[in-house]
């Protein structure tokens, strides 16, 4: 990225501060997280909400960007200490020489958690399950998690990713759009999306919350440079985050949890009488077996040229719950 291009990024972004005339610098301790509008990021939304943040110790700005893109490039120019994300991600960020670890799961860690559902469009009555879907073209991102997801469900329904077909349609909305208009005969969709269209009259192919494993996980992470540095402070953040889960668990239908969730994670309006308050698991870690599978796949798609271990992709002493 060329020096003008990083500086009209962080204008943008209001990442860059001027000196004297502008803000002042930025506290010693403080953490900025880079989040998206999210079910994933409902935790870190809360524990400012509720003050636990503040109870804690911990002095947080949340920063919330309008895509992946947005969020990951200004982590790797210094804007941010850490964000949420996925494993994908995360290991293209140490491919691209931002040194991250992922310090806990934010959605994911069970089965149910992070409804990812693989749809076919109204009216199309050929496709009754994926099995149906060989060279039946798929809308995803390509070589995203999505795209990952696409890629599994063709192999467990006994043909390759070789016969999978799939057309990227980055953009969500835009995905959710194509599908719901007949322009695509299936798509991936992660909730809330996913349940818009069923309510739009998408048919379920497949739930990846009713699988026999988990393969997706989003995960919260922070540059080796903010672990360093800032790692006591980064310790406060993830225990105030860690008590946010278990605020949202232990009362999902409050005023306070579900006028969060409306508020911060565009939950559209269709679906606010329906639409589940997610559920979290405090302090777990990224399943080992769930990394080394996406690094495989990583590598066959050219993504990336090794694979890291998981200690080089994980710092788990953030999970630790703390005396």
């Amino acid at each position: 990225m060329s020096k003008k291009i990083l500086l009209l990024f962080l204008f943008s972004a209001g990442l860059f501060f001027l000196p004297a005339c502008g803000p002042k610098a930025a506290p010693d301790n403080l953490i900025r997280i880079g989040l998206l509008s999210i079910d994933d990021s409902l935790p870190f939304f809360t524990a400012e909400q509720e003050g636990f943040y503040t109870k804690h110790g911990a002095v947080v700005e949340l920063i919330t960007f309008g895509s992946a893109v947005d969020k990951e490039t200004a982590l790797e120019a210094g804007g941010i200490d850490g964000d949420m994300t996925d494993l994908i991600v995360a290991n293209l960020l140490k491919k691209g020489d931002t040194d991250v670890k992922a310090v806990c799961v934010a959605l994911g860690a069970k089965i149910t958690e992070g409804r990812f559902v693989l749809l076919a469009a109204p009216g199309n009555q050929n496709i009754k399950d994926a099995a149906d879907l060989k060279g039946v073209p798929v809308a995803v991102g390509s070589n995203t998690l999505i795209h990952y997801l696409n890629d599994k469900i063709a192999s467990l329904s006994g043909f390759g990713a070789d016969e999978s077909v799939i057309i990227n349609i980055p953009d969500l909305g835009l995905r959710l759009e194509a599908l719901l208009g007949g322009r695509i005969k299936a798509a991936i969709l992660p909730d809330p999306l996913a349940s818009l269209a069923v309510l739009n009259g998408a048919s379920v192919v497949a739930d990846f919350t009713q699988s026999e494993k988990n393969y997706s996980q989003s995960v919260v992470l922070f540059t080796q440079k903010a672990i360093d540095s800032k790692g006591a402070e980064i310790q406060k953040v993830m225990d105030a985050y860690f008590e946010a889960m278990v605020f949202i668990n232990e009362n999902p239908d409050s005023e306070a949890v579900r006028s969060a969730l409306y508020k911060f994670c565009r939950i559209p309006e269709a679906l606010q009488d329906l639409y589940p308050t997610p559920r979290y698991t405090p302090r777990a870690l990224p399943d080992a077996e769930l990394m080394a599978d996406v690094s495989d796949w990583m590598l066959e798609k050219g993504l990336c040229e090794k694979i890291c271990s998981y200690e080089d992709m994980v710092d788990s002493r953030f999970a630790v719950r703390q005396p």
